[in-house]
C-alpha cells in the first residue's frame, strides 16, 4: 500500500502524494524560492485527524511539518509529511470577556473584521493574510506591541495534539511548562489546532506611511529620533529604506496609533516639516486594517 493510501485510510481529510495530480501545487510554500521536497501532504479536516496523522506518523518512524500557510517555510523538508490546518477555520469573538478563539487555519484578517465592530482587535503583524497561529508561535511583534507586547504573551489557551497524538487544552494553570513554550518557542512542542486569546480596546486608530526619495534618509532619521525618543506607548514607527530592482532608492516611515488622529499628527509634526514627501496614505482607520 502506497503512503498515499495509507494516510487516506486514517484521515478524513485531502491526501495528496509525491507524484500524484495536484501535488506540486499542495506543496507550495508561500515562497516560491522555497523548495519542499515532501512525501506527501494531509489537509486536516479537524483536530481529530491532526491526531490519526501524529499517531500514523509516530507508527512508521516519519516526521510531520505543520504549515497552516507556508509563510514559514524553510525548505528542510525532505521525506516528511507536511501537515496543512487552513480548514481548521473556526472563528468566536466574545465581546464581553475580550477573547477570542480562532482555529489554527484562521488569518488574522478575518479575526481583525470580527473584532472591529466591537471597538476591539488582536494583536496582529502587518499582514492580514498570515494565520494567528504560526505568527503567536514565533512571539508575534505587533503595531501595538508597544502598548500592549507580544501577542504571545495575550494567550490564554492552546488545544493541541502532542506528539504521542493526544488532544489536549493548554493553559498556565494546567501545563505551565509546555504553556510558557509554546508562547513564542515555535510549533515544534506540539501541535496546536486553536487559540484562545485576549482582544485589546481600540476605538480608535490611526496610522499609513510617509515616503520621500532616498536623499531624505538622513533628515528623516533625525526626525525619527525626536519623536520616538518621547513617543508614548500608544505610537509604533518604523524607519525603512526602501530600493526596489529599477527604481530610486526611498526612505519611508510607517505609524500607528491607538488613539485620534489630531494627537498623532501632533506627536508625528517633526516627520511633516521635511519637504518632497512622494506619498503620505495616514488617516483615521478601522482596527481591521492591518496594512
Amino acid at each position: 500500500m502506497s503512503i498515499g493510501d495509507e494516510l487516506q485510510a486514517v484521515v478524513t481529510g485531502t491526501v495528496t502524494a509525491a507524484g500524484e495530480d495536484g501535488f506540486e501545487r499542495a506543496r507550495r510554500a508561500w515562497n516560491l524560492a522555497v523548495d519542499q521536497p515532501v512525501r506527501a501532504v494531509v489537509e486536516a479536516a479537524g483536530a481529530d485527524d491532526v491526531a490519526a496523522l501524529v499517531r500514523y506518523a509516530r507508527r512508521a518512524g516519519l516526521t510531520i511539518a505543520t504549515q497552516p500557510s507556508g509563510h514559514g517555510a524553510a525548505g528542510n523538508t525532505g521525506e516528511v509529511i507536511l501537515l496543512r490546518t487552513a480548514r481548521l477555520d473556526e472563528l468566536h469573538i466574545d465581546p464581553a470577556r475580550r477573547t477570542a478563539r480562532a482555529g489554527a487555519g484562521v488569518p488574522w484578517g478575518r479575526v481583525l473584521e470580527a473584532a472591529s465592530p466591537h471597538g476591539l482587535t488582536g494583536l496582529a503583524g502587518s499582514s492580514p493574510v498570515v494565520t494567528v497561529t504560526g505568527y503567536t508561535l514565533g512571539g508575534g511583534l505587533s503595531w501595538f506591541g508597544r502598548k500592549h507586547g507580544f501577542a504571545a504573551a495575550s494567550v490564554r489557551a492552546f488545544d493541541v495534539v502532542d506528539a504521542t497524538g493526544e488532544r489536549a487544552r493548554v493553559t498556565a494553570d494546567d501545563d505551565p511548562d509546555l504553556f510558557w513554550a509554546l508562547r513564542g518557542g515555535g510549533g515544534d512542542f506540539a501541535i496546536v489546532t486553536a487559540i484562545e486569546f485576549d482582544l485589546h480596546p481600540a476605538p480608535h486608530l490611526y496610522g499609513g506611511r510617509m515616503l520621500w526619495p532616498g536623499a531624505h534618509a538622513p533628515a528623516v532619521l533625525d526626525a525619527y529620533r525626536d519623536v520616538t525618543a518621547t513617543a508614548p506607548d500608544e505610537l509604533s514607527a518604523w524607519y525603512e529604506l526602501l530600493h526596489f530592482p529599477g527604481a530610486d532608492p526611498m526612505v519611508a516611515v510607517d505609524a500607528t496609533f491607538l488613539g485620534a488622529g489630531g494627537d498623532a499628527e501632533a506627536l508625528l509634526r517633526p516627520l511633516e516639516k521635511i519637504p518632497g514627501r512622494l506619498a503620505d496614505t495616514r488617516a483615521v482607520l478601522p482596527p481591521a486594517v492591518t496594512e
